[in-house]
């Protein structure tokens, strides 16, 4: 049976599929059995706004009292290329080299002078050897010693030569670790601060939510598609080019799956200037799939946050469900009483005792409802991390928590028809045709005397192959429903 299941991908019906709206990073801290005090989205913005003000006012006081000169150094802040490095490091060496020139020359000139005084001294020690040497020969040899001392000149001039070539190559060769040792210097470390900071980058990479590799695997997978596929719009919402006015406040919404306790199905970013019912039209139930296609599609719902029931009375058809409740706890006041305090006995009032001691227990609240589509988020009181009731189609019910409260970003996307933003889609999965193996199952029977498996999936073309005649009538009876997905 499990070799019949394959993954499909996550219906996400509201993101193109080749590209990602713009969303700031970052997230919902999560932390187990943690809720918040009880709040709203009116007043945690105005609740921002004044401790903005305060931090504004508390600066422009301390800027008039103090005056300090503080230089701030950011240059280990800001990201730097190659070419910026190597630019930086010739700049600063050239910025240094103007003031070292008149130094470099006084250098230069007192080793050009010292080398020809120490060429020129051996020719004159020479000279009064040969002086003496002239003194005590006789006149006989006086033409010899003339030829040898001139001799000894033209090798003493050559030997000068030599030397003065040398001392030219030493002063070169002086004179390029002067210049290039500074520049060395500086690039080295303006290599190891771009090290630095690509080890950052790095390690801040890892916390990302949108990487590299993600869009990398999209980039490839782009060219495997048929230059014959048509293009996915993204359908039109209402207020697809508005701007949203800051400041606004951006909710998260977890929706949570009916029967897998625990499962996350889908996540959403909703405005705080938003009604209710964009979110609900914008939740994915295949319990809405099943009765569409049954025709008994019953458009009630809704959401019971704290104490107070919204519902969906936009259908002329739509039922308020609510009031049944809200009528039972009027009639059945005992026994709602009763039902209270035993769900307040239990785990729920241990992890009470264990946070904040022993309390009084709360008494049955007085529930009230409101329209789904007069309200919007910022007016609704709840509490981060708290679980509420969205309920559909009669008896379907969905775990919602609203994770998370912050101000628009500006990394954020700025249009009101990107929201609800869906965030999380959990991926659906779809069985295979028991009998080819190929396509996707669409018919399910159970109890089929034929079928090799029960339940037995089937493709439309197997499920008519194995189960009618050629003239469309049914070969055996047995009972077939419609397959859609997991």
């Amino acid at each position: 049976m499990e070799e019949d299941r394959e993954e499909g991908g996550g219906e996400n019906r509201f993101v193109a599929p080749n590209s990602r709206l713009p969303c700031a990073r970052g997230g919902p801290i999560f932390l187990l059995d943690l809720v918040g005090p009880l709040s709203s989205g009116a007043d945690f913005k105005a609740s921002v706004l004044r401790e903005l003000d305060c931090l504004q006012s508390d600066l422009i006081s301390s800027d008039l009292d103090l005056d300090l000169d503080v230089d701030l150094e950011v240059d280990e802040l800001k990201i730097l290329t190659e070419q910026e490095l190597f630019e930086r490091a010739l700049q600063q060496n050239l910025e240094e080299d103007d003031i070292r020139p008149a130094a470099a020359d006084t250098l230069q000139a007192t080793e050009q002078a010292d080398v020809p005084t120490r060429c020129e001294q051996p020719v004159v020690e020479r000279e009064s050897s040969c002086e003496r040497s002239s003194s005590r020969s006789d006149e006989g040899t006086s033409d010899h010693s003339v030829v040898t001392h001139e001799d000894n000149l033209h090798e003493e001039n050559v030997r000068q030569k030599k030397r003065k070539k040398k001392g030219r190559h030493f002063d070169r060769e002086t004179r390029t670790t002067q210049l290039e040792g500074p520049y060395l210097e500086k690039v080295k470390q303006l290599a190891e601060l771009k090290r630095k900071q690509d080890e950052e980058k790095l390690a801040a990479r890892l916390h990302s939510f949108c990487g590299t590799s993600t869009c990398t695997n999209s980039e490839r997978m782009r060219s495997l598609k048929f230059s014959t596929t048509p293009a996915k719009v993204k359908a039109t919402r209402p207020g697809q080019s508005i701007p949203i006015k800051c400041p606004e406040v951006i909710l998260c919404v977890e929706i949570y799956h009916p029967q897998k306790y625990g499962t996350k199905t889908q996540e959403f970013l909703v405005l705080g200037s938003q009604m209710l019912t964009d979110l609900r039209d914008n939740i994915y139930c295949l319990t809405d799939k099943v009765m569409k296609a049954v025709g008994k599609s019953d458009p009630s719902a809704y959401f019971l946050i704290e104490d107070t029931f919204y519902n969906d009375l936009r259908q002329h058809s739509s039922i308020d469900y609510s009031r049944s409740i809200i009528d039972w706890l009027e009639n059945s006041q005992g026994e709602a009483s009763a039902k209270w305090d035993a769900i307040l006995s239990g785990a729920l009032r241990k992890k009470q005792k264990e946070l904040l001691g022993d309390l009084e227990a709360s008494s049955l609240p007085k529930f009230k409802t409101a329209h789904m589509q007069k309200t919007c988020f910022s007016n609704v009181r709840f509490r981060l991390g708290n679980g509420y009731l969205y309920c559909h189609q009669g008896n379907c019910r969905h775990l919602i928590v609203i994770r998370d409260m912050r101000l628009l970003d500006p990394d954020d996307a700025q249009m009101q028809g990107d929201y609800p933003m869906l965030m999380y889609q959990l991926r659906t999965k779809y069985r295979k045709c028991s009998v080819c193996r190929i396509y996707h199952a669409n018919k399910m029977t159970v109890d089929d005397k034929w079928a090799s498996v029960n339940p037995c999936y089937f493709c439309l073309n197997c499920y008519y192959l194995l189960h009618y005649n050629e003239d469309n009538t049914l070969l055996y009876p047995h009972q077939a429903f419609d397959y859609i997905h997991e």
